[in-house]
């Protein structure tokens, strides 16, 4: 067991430090190879630190404790150092499926960076800005060199319907295709409102949820204080698995007895409960673990990966023996689906949750069990048990 926790690498972003001068005084270049919405807040959290443009770097002040500062928050095994100043960095090639067949015209490319401007202008997320881009591109591989201005609504409409007849798009992926095209031809275009009625029917399904015995089992089933602790955060807060990893030590108000959420979905920030058993929980795990920047950090620190959730619960579920289709989004469902139970207002409920509209959080009220085990079938009132 020990030597496969050993083995286990920390997935969290690796940066490469480099030797910089600037100005008289000696700065830990650092580049960070990969994106998180928490390193702007980190970085800047650092005194002297400050954005090198032409380097394309993050000069930190050079000192043993920023270089500790560094290593608890990416991971001792996530940094390199280097000796050479780097060059400017090369461009990320596309993946293999937005690279067109045919490269695009000068419209084209001027249309995608219309979209890219407009989309970071108006501070979407990286992970929408890059889905939103996929999606365009694709659009215009299939327009075969036609400036996008000029498209007609039927010639989206056949689009949109040959890419579901030959591809077999799920709802979901049509929705992220018409969000963009509806993104481009609106906000950018200032074009009303026309072909985006093509949205697909969604379909009704209700959420997978645990009951509290389940719940318990679950997290029995887990020996290592740490990993208990994560499935606990989960179902105790509601929290989705990238809101789990992105919690800070300093997310964590005791006096409150909260949870501070910062930017969680749409870049909503929220507060969560921290119940008196997590708070019990909570002061073993620190006592024992001592984590430096994140609540739950990696072997080498830096953030948890979410794949090690995914397997704590794998094997916490293959050993309780309960619902096998349960994921940690299940434990937010029951988090929310057990509070509508205990008679929790839903307009709390929604609160907790970071949900934008109350039509979202309504979807328990078709999934709690104690409403309906007061009705009775009308089975029941035919007498034929007593013949």
């Amino acid at each position: 067991m020990v030597t496969r926790f050993l083995k286990r690498k920390s997935k969290a972003m690796k940066i490469t430090i480099y030797k910089v001068l600037e100005k008289g005084q000696t700065y830990q270049g650092i580049r960070i190879h990969g994106f998180s919405e928490a390193i702007p807040d980190f970085m800047k959290g650092i005194k002297g630190c400050f954005w090198k443009h032409e380097l394309r770097l993050w000069l930190v002040p050079n000192s043993k404790e920023n270089y500790a500062k560094l290593k608890g928050f990416f991971g001792t095994t996530n940094i390199q150092i280097s000796k050479e100043l780097p060059s400017a960095p090369k461009p990320k090639e596309a993946p293999l499926q937005t690279i067109p067949i045919k490269p695009f015209t000068n419209e084209q490319n001027d249309a995608i960076v219309k979209l890219e401007t407009r989309l970071r202008l108006k501070r979407y997320t990286h992970q929408t800005v890059k889905t939103y881009l996929s999606c365009f591109r694709t659009f215009l591989q299939a327009l075969d060199g036609k400036n996008p201005n000029l498209v007609n609504d039927e010639e989206i409409e056949a689009y949109l319907l040959q890419k579901i007849n030959l591809h077999n798009w799920s709802e979901s992926t049509q929705n992220q295709h018409i969000n963009a095209l509806k993104f481009y031809y609106e906000k950018i275009l200032e074009q009303p409102k026309k072909v985006f009625d093509l949205r697909p029917r969604k379909p009704q399904k209700l959420p997978e949820v645990l009951s509290k015995e389940e719940v318990v089992a679950l997290i029995k089933a887990t020996n290592n204080l740490k990993h208990r602790s994560i499935l606990s955060m989960i179902y105790s807060a509601g929290l989705r698995l990238s809101e789990l990893t992105n919690l800070r030590l300093d997310d964590i108000h005791y006096d409150r007895k909260q949870v501070f959420i910062k930017a969680g979905k749409g870049k909503k920030d929220r507060y969560s409960l921290l119940s008196e058993d997590m708070l019990l929980l909570l002061k073993k795990y620190l006592e024992k673990y001592k984590p430096s920047f994140w609540l739950f950090e990696g072997m080498e620190g830096g953030k948890y990966s979410s794949r090690s959730v995914q397997n704590i619960l794998n094997r916490a579920k293959k050993k309780s023996g309960i619902n096998p289709y349960a994921t940690t989004h299940t434990l937010r469902h029951s988090f929310a689906t057990h509070l509508l139970e205990d008679g929790v207002d839903l307009r709390y409920i929604q609160e907790l949750l970071g949900h934008g509209s109350s039509k979202t959080t309504e979807i328990y009220t078709h999934v709690r069990k104690d409403a309906k085990l007061k009705i009775k079938s009308p089975l029941d009132g035919l007498g034929l048990t007593d013949e």
